[in-house]
């Protein structure tokens, strides 16, 4: 059973599907689910990923979920077969499995307090609440036009509804993805940006906005939910213990085995692979960023930003971090680098002419590396 929480999403006690959770969460969610849930489609623009919202489908449960292409978080809630699920308003059941729900139920439970909208490109009745909407099917010989645009419908037989759209404001349409709901943040730490510090051209710290939640006690002692902000400096060459004073414990350490660029340095300084000195990674899952340390120092060696594209070998393990590095080019003037950037408009900043090529032997992955960069 699914509760319509209208400008929210659908929810029960065990899962929930909330407008602005990110794509990760999500997917991760539906995981823990897959008996109930088992087949899961993403469909994307592979040759432009920012072009079309990036949308889950769950066939075998009529919904599909659309995320913003650029923030990743969830967008729009569309059920589109109604008959395969139980869904309840304010206890009261709209519909149940092998039913769909008509107009009159509709009416009867949400109150409908305006006349429905034929809309003639897709020759649909579009019945609209804030944050909600219905769709039937319907036929334009049906339609009484009046000069005003505003075209309600009478039907003989009341239709049964087609497809519900869940949503933030008043237009479907114009629906945008809001921020991280502050439920979420509980026990969560969040990157709101990364902007690079640039002295002299070169990069060796990055600014990051973290948020969080934060509880809150009113005048009378009850508590209440909050975001706070913060920013901390992570500088090459910290201490293990100082990244995780501002950062806090990763969500795991990963130490590498081997490191294959050895090849690349001075004979003499390779020396023999020792696991006790290799080099490790603190992944930070949920910022979208991976902290290279050294294996014996244990200083910061490098900082990784992810920005989870489609198609990438790690898609989905990360979230994406939205980063701002500012440099300078003799040719274009400043370049602001963001994860949007193509390669072409940095090509001339790095000393080769093509990103390095990773190759992946035994990984199922056989796309090309740099569609989308």
């Amino acid at each position: 059973d699914l509760e319509i929480l209208p400008e929210r999403g659908l929810a029960n006690d065990n899962l929930e599907f909330t407008l602005g959770l990110p794509f990760q969460l999500i997917i991760n969610n539906i995981k823990k689910h897959h008996t109930l849930i088992p087949t899961v489609h993403v469909i994307f623009d592979e040759k432009d990923p920012l072009a079309n919202d990036l949308v889950i489908t769950l066939p075998n449960n009529g919904i599909r979920l659309y995320f913003d292409s650029f923030k990743q978080l969830l967008k729009v809630i569309e059920v589109a077969d109604m008959s395969l699920l139980v869904l309840k308003y304010c206890g009261s059941i709209i519909c149940q499995s092998g039913s769909v729900p008509s107009l009159d139920k509709i009416d009867h439970c949400f109150g409908a307090t305006n006349p429905g909208v034929y809309d003639p490109s897709n020759q649909t009745f579009q019945l609209k609440f804030r944050g909600l909407q219905f769709e039937f099917p319907a036929n334009e010989a049906l339609i009484n036009l009046n000069p005003s645009g505003i075209n309600p419908v009478n039907f003989d037989v009341a239709p049964l509804v087609s497809k519900m759209y869940i949503y933030i404001g008043n237009s479907l349409y114009n629906a945008s993805a809001p921020s991280v709901p502050v439920h979420y943040l509980a026990g969560n730490v969040l990157v709101e940006k990364v902007e690079g510090v640039v002295e002299n051209n070169q990069i060796d710290s990055v600014k990051v906005t973290l948020y969080y939640e934060k509880l809150v006690s009113n005048m009378r002692g009850n508590q209440h939910d909050s975001r706070k902000k913060s920013q901390v400096t992570i500088k090459l060459g910290f201490s293990c213990q100082h990244l995780m004073a501002l950062l806090g414990s990763p969500n795991k350490v990963f130490y590498k085995l081997s490191d294959k660029m050895k090849i690349h340095t001075p004979s003499g300084s390779r020396g023999a692979n020792n696991e006790k000195t290799n080099n490790y990674f603190l992944n930070y899952f949920n910022l979208g960023m991976d902290l290279l340390m050294h294996g014996t120092k244990h200083v910061l060696m490098k900082i990784i930003l992810h920005t989870n594209f489609p198609c990438h070998y790690h898609f989905n393990i990360y979230q994406r971090c939205h980063f701002s590095i500012k440099i300078m080019s003799h040719s274009e003037g400043i370049i602001d680098i963001t994860p949007f950037t193509k390669w072409e408009a940095i090509s001339d900043l790095c000393e080769h002419e093509k990103p390095v090529v990773v190759t992946r032997s035994s990984s199922d992955n056989n796309t090309n590396p740099f569609r989308p960069t």
